[in-house]
């Protein structure tokens, strides 16, 4: 074990490569920053010490019951020092408590300070034992990244969430309701100068197009303030605005760990994002039952004897793949609730690409499709 663990210490660093955490710029950045406890620098770097530990934390929230409006959210710590292809194995993950249900909790700061104490106490380290050397040692370990889906990570950095005004952890992007809509959520197009309320605006105060490549993001210590302006506001009523202009509730617990950067310690994660998300939806897109969105006669939909085709085609798979690649294929046009992210990404990349060809009144559909599986393989180049 203490030779896995010093797998972060022997990562060389390659700048036109990310194969890791350790290739990224949160962890190079703090490979060159002073550690600072209460306000004072101390003379080390962070990660100087090869035995120094790079630590993730996650959190989300699940049904442990059939009643799947009953949940609870586990608080779950990764150890990045360990070879990718067994940090994120049972055996070591530590789970630091679960958050009782039966609903998301109201204060998830309150049940995560625990565990912020111990982070601040493992800057300053322990004392621990080398095995390899037969030395003590000063154990130091930092946490650089928390994961989750929208709403857990929204949670977490107490902030409004994908629904509100400002719905973005990573930019200033300024949501719309849909015109003539009772709905009281957001929706955030890029380019918006046809839109009413844009319209009818002062051009100074609202922005007619946004540019995807420069976008107005935001920085942490922008983000740490907005929290305190509405922590101190004088009245619930200021504090409420003020959270829904900015989208920041307040300042989270996780702003007294240092080596936490707001907002980029918080990335969008590729499962949630891509294999419970977009998949399921272009699925949707594709069978005429997505948000009422074209009709049954557009080119780009599959027709029902076709899609039940795909589904049984999908489900006879199963004996001849061996289980190690993934679990027994489900029916996608009957059982599609039943598939994890693990089975939508084996369809999308191995199944799919197949089972498509030719389904599709225009062939332009399937091919950009098959650029998709393009871009999910170029960014999971272990699978």
């Amino acid at each position: 074990m203490a030779e896995q663990m010093r797998y972060r210490a022997s990562c060389e660093y390659e700048p036109d490569w990310v194969n890791d955490i350790f290739d990224g710029h949160i962890y190079c950045n703090l490979c060159h920053t002073k550690i600072e406890v209460d306000g004072q620098q101390l003379p080390s770097n962070y990660f100087s010490d090869p035995h120094d530990i790079a630590l993730g934390l996650s959190t989300d929230g699940f049904a442990p019951f059939q009643r799947q409006k009953t949940t609870a959210w586990p608080i779950i710590i990764y150890n990045f020092n360990l070879p990718p292809d067994i940090r994120f194995h049972h055996q070591y993950i530590l789970c630091l408590g679960v958050v009782p249900g039966p609903k998301k909790p109201k204060d998830f700061d309150s049940f995560l300070w625990p565990a912020v104490e111990e982070f601040l106490t493992l800057v300053l380290g322990t004392r621990a034992y080398d095995a390899l050397v037969h030395k003590l040692f000063l154990l130091c370990a930092h946490l650089i990244l928390i994961g989750g889906d929208i709403p857990a990570i929204s949670m977490v950095m107490r902030m409004k969430g994908h629904n509100g005004l400002s719905p973005c952890r990573m930019c200033k992007i300024k949501g719309l309701r849909i015109p003539n809509s009772r709905a009281t959520t957001h929706y955030v197009p890029l380019d918006r100068q046809r839109h009413p309320d844009v319209v009818n605006a002062p051009a100074d105060t609202t922005v007619a197009k946004y540019d995807p490549a420069d976008l107005p993001l935001r920085q942490h210590d922008e983000i740490l303030e907005m929290g305190r302006q509405v922590q101190h506001a004088s009245t619930n009523a200021e504090a409420e605005r003020l959270a829904k202009e900015y989208g920041v509730k307040g300042v989270p617990v996780l702003s007294f760990i240092r080596s936490v950067q707001f907002p980029w310690s918080f990335p969008f994660d590729f499962m949630h994002l891509i294999f419970e998300n977009l998949v399921p939806n272009l699925i949707q897109l594709w069978t005429h039952d997505f948000k009422d969105l074209g009709s049954a006669d557009n080119p780009f939909v599959i027709r029902p004897t076709v899609w039940q085709a795909v589904g049984a085609a999908t489900a006879s798979c199963g004996p001849t793949i061996p289980y190690s690649f993934c679990s027994h294929p489900q029916n996608i046009a009957t059982d599609k609730s039943q598939c994890t992210a693990d089975a939508w990404s084996f369809w999308l990349q191995y199944i799919a690409p197949v089972i498509l060809e030719n389904r599709f009144t225009e062939d332009k559909y399937y091919w950009h499709f098959v650029d998709l599986v393009k871009l999910v393989r170029t960014y999971m180049p272990s699978v």
